[in-house]
């Protein structure tokens, strides 16, 4: 007598738990992934801000200063302005070939120098967490003419603090009016300012000398580990509020470090209403100081390169008076960082 093989198969209900069971797996393990992800992107990130922090020392040791934050002549709102932090740390960060192109003697917003420089990629100013890598767009304001687009980036030079006891007074412009007694405190900057004294073969400035020159290390008596280099910043919400490496113009590729808390962890905002942004949080002086705030893609925090050129990550929890007054290099706070 001949035997039956009888097949065994899944069932239907076998498969679907199966199916479950595998898709639960999934879901534990996904957030894991991307954590790991976002770990190895905030480390490039980390990886990129010390390169910078080393070509600003390097810059420091051939030229006996720091490049300054911005050159910066006339008043708000179309000034004219010529070079800049991002653009004179070229040579050090491996774009001596981007930086010969680039005419001081030019302004900022000159043909050449938005379409052969302003307009090209950095892998050294792009953070693998920012969502506006490789976009160009027209930044917000100030002389850019008739809507010309930038490169966006993801880090802005630390020009200094806030001064909000008469308006929002930042080193990132000349306006003396926002100052107390119409005079811009020189205790409220830091390395990466803006000046407004003729710099690298550009033409000479008059109405924003006051602001001075680009600075000495030795001119930090705060201590250079105690005191802010670069920051993070971007935003998905209002994109032609965010960083541009090249364009030289007030906090577009600067920004001051505020005393209030919304100032640091939020997105710009896509209106005065969007309370998910800084421009929609309550606080003083409504979305002027949101647009020199610092923010990253990162979790809950932020990279930064201090004046020595090490890099820390600073949670979003920090105290902000703590993390303002690291903003200055000689405001006489002896402030460290958890």
């Amino acid at each position: 007598m001949q035997r039956v093989r009888i097949k065994r198969a899944f069932t239907l209900v076998e498969l679907l738990v199966v199916i479950a069971i595998i898709g639960v797996l999934v879901a534990l393990l996904l957030p894991a992934v991307q954590a790991a992800r976002e770990a190895a992107r905030r480390t490039s990130c980390a990886n990129n801000m010390r390169q910078m922090g080393l070509g600003l020392h390097n810059h420091h040791d051939t030229y006996l200063v720091f490049p300054p934050g911005g050159t910066y002549y006339g008043n708000c709102c179309t000034p004219s302005t010529y070079t800049n932090w991002a653009l004179e740390l070229l040579p050090f960060v491996e774009q001596l070939n981007l930086y010969t192109k680039y005419r001081q003697n030019e302004e900022n917003i000159s043909t050449n120098n938005i379409t052969e420089v302003g307009q090209k990629r950095v892998k050294a100013y792009e953070c693998a967490s920012d969502t506006m890598l490789g976009k160009l767009e027209a930044p917000d304001s100030g002389p850019n003419p008739a809507g010309q687009k930038w490169m966006h980036s993801s880090y802005r030079a630390v020009s200094g603090k806030l001064n909000m006891q008469v308006g929002h007074g930042a080193w990132d412009s000349y306006e003396p009016g926002l100052w107390p007694g119409g005079v811009m405190d020189h205790q409220y900057k830091s390395f990466l300012h803006s000046i407004g004294v003729s710099y690298n073969g550009a033409p000479a400035g008059t109405t924003s000398a006051a602001m001075g020159g680009p600075e000495r290390m030795s001119n930090c008596t705060d201590g250079t580990s105690n005191t802010l280099m670069v920051g993070e910043y971007t935003t998905r919400t209002l994109t032609d509020r965010g960083t541009f490496w090249a364009y030289t113009y007030a906090s577009y590729n600067q920004s001051s470090v505020g005393p209030e808390s919304r100032l640091y962890g939020m997105p710009f905002g896509r209106s005065s209403t969007d309370k998910e942004g800084c421009w929609g949080t309550p606080g003083q002086y409504a979305e002027q100081p949101c647009k020199r705030a610092f923010n990253s893609e990162h979790t809950r925090g932020s990279n930064w390169t201090l004046g020595d050129a090490s890099v820390k990550f600073v949670s979003v929890n920090v105290d902000i008076n703590l993390l303002q007054n690291m903003a200055t290099m000689a405001g006489g706070e002896a402030q460290v960082l958890p």
